[in-house]
Parts: structure tokens; sequence; C-alpha cells
């Protein structure tokens, strides 16, 4: 192999987590909600509500940083989690993926798991109308908020 070769390829491949699901979605259990940690919002910050979980496993791929195709792997896997967090109103949401522990049957939250978080507003997307209503339900029912 050529020194020529080895030097146009090098910088085009990195290790990538990938998400792949395990379970549908499913309301956030309320011990949850209750024992997560509350961040406080910031000027220019709005707070977010865990509603809804799912499960997965993120799979690590070596991935071309160019094109995007998947290279080799996967080459591990960690059990994970994608929460759903809203604004009050359910106007605003965000999904984080989060590392999750394996206990017997199930999954849990990361031990410093934070069931409401405070995010800039330009990081949150808008709801779509035909959801908002169940997403403040859900906020209402296990935050207690208005």
């Amino acid at each position: 192999m050529s020194s020529k070769y080895r030097r146009r390829n090098r910088g085009q491949k990195k290790l990538k987590w990938r998400w792949k699901d395990e379970t549908d979605n499913r309301l956030l259990p309320q011990s949850w909600a209750d024992k997560g940690r509350i961040e406080s919002p910031e000027e220019d910050e709005v707070q977010l509500y865990a509603i809804q979980c799912r499960a997965g496993l993120l799979l690590e791929w070596l991935v071309n940083t160019r094109t995007g195709k998947l290279l080799r792997g996967p080459l591990s896997e960690k059990p994970g989690l994608r929460v759903l967090y809203v604004t009050a109103d359910g106007e605003h949401a965000l999904m984080k993926e989060l590392d999750a522990r394996e206990t017997d049957d199930s999954w849990k939250p990361p031990k410093q798991f934070a069931s409401v978080i405070a995010k800039d507003r330009e990081e949150v997307d808008p709801v779509p109308d035909s959801s908002q209503d169940c997403y403040r339900r859900l906020a209402e029912n296990l935050y207690g908020v208005d």
C-alpha cells in the first residue's frame, strides 16, 4: 500500500454510535419522573419534562465521515434510552439519547437521569398541533404542571 493512498484516506473514518429500537414508545414511569434530577432554567431557556421513553441499543460502527456509509460493525453495543421531553404547554419538544442500565428484565435510566431539563429555546423543536394536547396532558399527569 502506497503512502499516497494512506494519506488520501486519513481522517475519513470515525467510530459513531447508531440507534436500534428494541421497544415501542411508552409512558415514562412515574418513579422516573419523581426521582429524576430537575434542572433550573436560566434566562432564554425553557424547562422540558420527560414524558415518554423507548429502549434500544446503541451500536458502535466505523463510519465514513465523508459519505456517512457504515464501513464495519457493529463493533460494540450498550443499552440505551430515547427520552422525549416537552414543554409544559406541549408546544415544543426535544429527544435525547441516554445510556441505560440493564437490570433483570428491564432497562433503567442512568443514575443521574434528569426528568426535567432546561434548554435554550433554539435547541427545541415545534410540536405538531395534533400532538400538543396529548403532550401537555402527559406533563400535567406526571409532574402536576399547568
